[in-house]
């Protein structure tokens, strides 16, 4: 009997332990103050302040906060929240009384999507807010930390990135409120609309000065097209969908306007993404108006429509379209010069660009542009890369903050501050203007015919010019320029001999089998 009562002594025991530790660990407050104490693992009392935000002037001032901490008897852990692309973003901030300053952040919930929202969880943004003096707010920057308030954001995510920022300086001023009865500026706990340009009725299709909107019931007015599409991102992602909408050029036909009569189209995203697509691709694709997707209509962050190119990879395929551009002119190319890119930028000073987490050696295209002897701004600027991806954007848009990542996984690659991962063109071949091209001889020799010379891989000259967009007549002949600015020339009967072969950092010209030249830095069509 005296066995069968201690047995369920200790059983019962065992059943309120277990039940205890399933409330703790599946209670939110529970688990809150557990990554609290993180934050302050020499504490010994932590103490959670639900009625902080009855006070009135942080009600006013600072809506976004939810609740706070006592650390020790000090209110210094806060969980504020700002929305942002998609819904909240709730984040718990850590400050050292001691030093008036960020001790750390974390991201506790979120419904931003994972396209644009996914990295403001990774270690890297976060470690941006430690260590920071809370006299003043935060400021959000697209590249450069200048100043130490300055938070760099996540590239192409700046509306879930200001979001965090306003959480942040939310906490900050109930801080320095609660603490030191200092009354900084109002928060808000929503991304002001003006900063993304929240238009999701409707788009506009712009040729010159005229300019025509079109919103979402009257796109389903046009002549529908339904057709099974797959997606696939530069990352190597394929998406399977079933989508409807009309065609841009059954729009045009119905606003009076044949696609036929423009060289080439600009479309650019509420979130600042833009692409263009030359007649060539108009002429071979339809550019679908999609506002249904697997027989839903688009969600709130992909309206009012979304383009897809059946036949095109996915830099082509813009969400959130807000402006068509159609071009009644585009200068044609005419490459007369191919450089190699390492001698070209070797006087331009290199910029370590951080693009997800990654700070890389990046190249500035604006410099680049300055090297050329001419810059057609009715041209457009074209990367092409090694799995057959062809991108074009306009002069206009690569002269600004713009780069080219040369180091790095996926490099060379180009990279904006409003381009997403998966959105850019990798491995590159090589780019170009209307006048000038630049090659990248180590991924170019996976796209020409090579040959073994005395061990090294050698690239066939005609092959490397004809792919960077190099055309030439009869009567043209070719002038090889050294670093050194000695030259040779090059007939087109004798390209079929000519070979280039990288050799460390530098790319050496041979005919045959024989080295003529050390140090190619272009090639130049006369």
């Amino acid at each position: 009997m005296l066995k069968n009562k201690k047995f369920y002594l200790i059983f019962t025991i065992a059943i309120v332990i277990v039940v205890f530790a399933l409330f703790y660990f599946n209670n939110p407050t529970s688990q809150e103050e557990l990554k609290v104490k993180a934050f302050y693992p020499e504490a010994e009392e932590i103490r959670l302040v639900k009625d902080i935000s009855d006070d009135m002037f942080i009600s006013l001032n600072f809506p976004g906060v939810k609740r706070a901490y006592e650390v020790d008897g000090q209110m210094k852990a806060y969980v504020v929240s700002c929305v942002g692309y998609n819904g909240p973003i709730d984040v718990l901030v850590a400050i050292d009384d001691e030093k008036d300053e960020l001790i750390g952040i974390e991201i506790l919930n979120h419904e931003e999507s994972l396209d644009y929202a996914e990295h403001i969880e990774e270690d890297w943004f976060l470690e941006r807010f430690k260590n920071i003096v809370i006299d003043k707010y935060l400021n959000l920057v697209v590249l450069d930390k200048e100043n130490p308030e300055d938070i760099v954001q996540v590239t192409g995510a700046t509306i879930s990135s200001q979001a965090v920022v306003n959480a942040v300086n939310t906490a900050i001023g109930a801080y320095q409120y609660k603490t030191n009865n200092i009354e900084m500026e109002k928060v808000a706990d929503v991304v002001p609309q003006e900063m993304w340009q929240k238009d999701t009725n409707s788009f506009a299709i712009n040729c010159g000065e005229e300019s025509t909107r079109i919103d979402i019931e009257k796109i389903k007015e046009y002549e529908q097209v339904e057709m099974d599409v797959v997606l696939i991102n530069t990352t190597g992602t394929e998406t399977d969908m079933k989508v409807k909408g009309p065609t841009l050029r059954h729009v045009l036909e119905a606003e009076g306007k044949d696609l036929s009569d423009y060289e080439g189209i600009g479309i650019t995203g509420r979130d600042g993404y833009y692409t263009m697509v030359d007649k060539e691709k108009l002429e071979a694709n339809d550019v679908i108006l999609v506002w249904q997707v697997n027989g839903k209509d688009l969600k709130e962050e992909e309206k009012p429509v979304r383009i897809a190119i059946p036949n095109e990879l996915g830099p082509y395929w813009v969400k959130m379209v807000s402006n068509i551009d159609l071009y009644s002119e585009i200068s044609p190319k005419d490459i007369d010069k191919v450089h190699i890119f390492e001698p070209l930028v070797e006087d331009i000073e290199p910029y370590y660009y951080e693009y997800y987490g990654s700070k890389d050696k990046s190249i500035e295209v604006g410099q680049i542009l300055r090297e050329f002897d001419v810059v057609d701004e009715k041209g457009f600027f074209t990367m092409a890369a090694s799995d057959g991806l062809i991108k074009n954007e306009t002069i206009s848009l690569v002269r600004q903050r713009y780069f080219i990542k040369v180091e790095g996984e996926n490099a060379p690659m180009n990279i904006a501050p409003n381009f997403k991962l998966g959105m850019n063109v990798k491995e590159m071949t090589h780019f170009s203007t209307t006048k000038d091209a630049v090659i990248f001889p180590e991924k170019m020799a996976g796209v020409v015919r090579t040959k073994n010379i005395n061990g090294n891989e050698a690239l066939l000259l005609e092959d490397v010019l004809l792919t960077a967009g190099m055309r030439w007549k009869d009567n043209n002949h070719f002038v090889a320029v050294s670093r050194d600015d000695s030259n040779r020339e090059i007939s087109i009967e004798e390209m079929l001999n000519y070979h280039i072969v990288e050799d460390g950092e530098q790319v050496n010209l041979y005919h045959d089998k024989d080295e003529i030249m050390k140090d190619l830095l272009r090639i130049e069509k006369k």
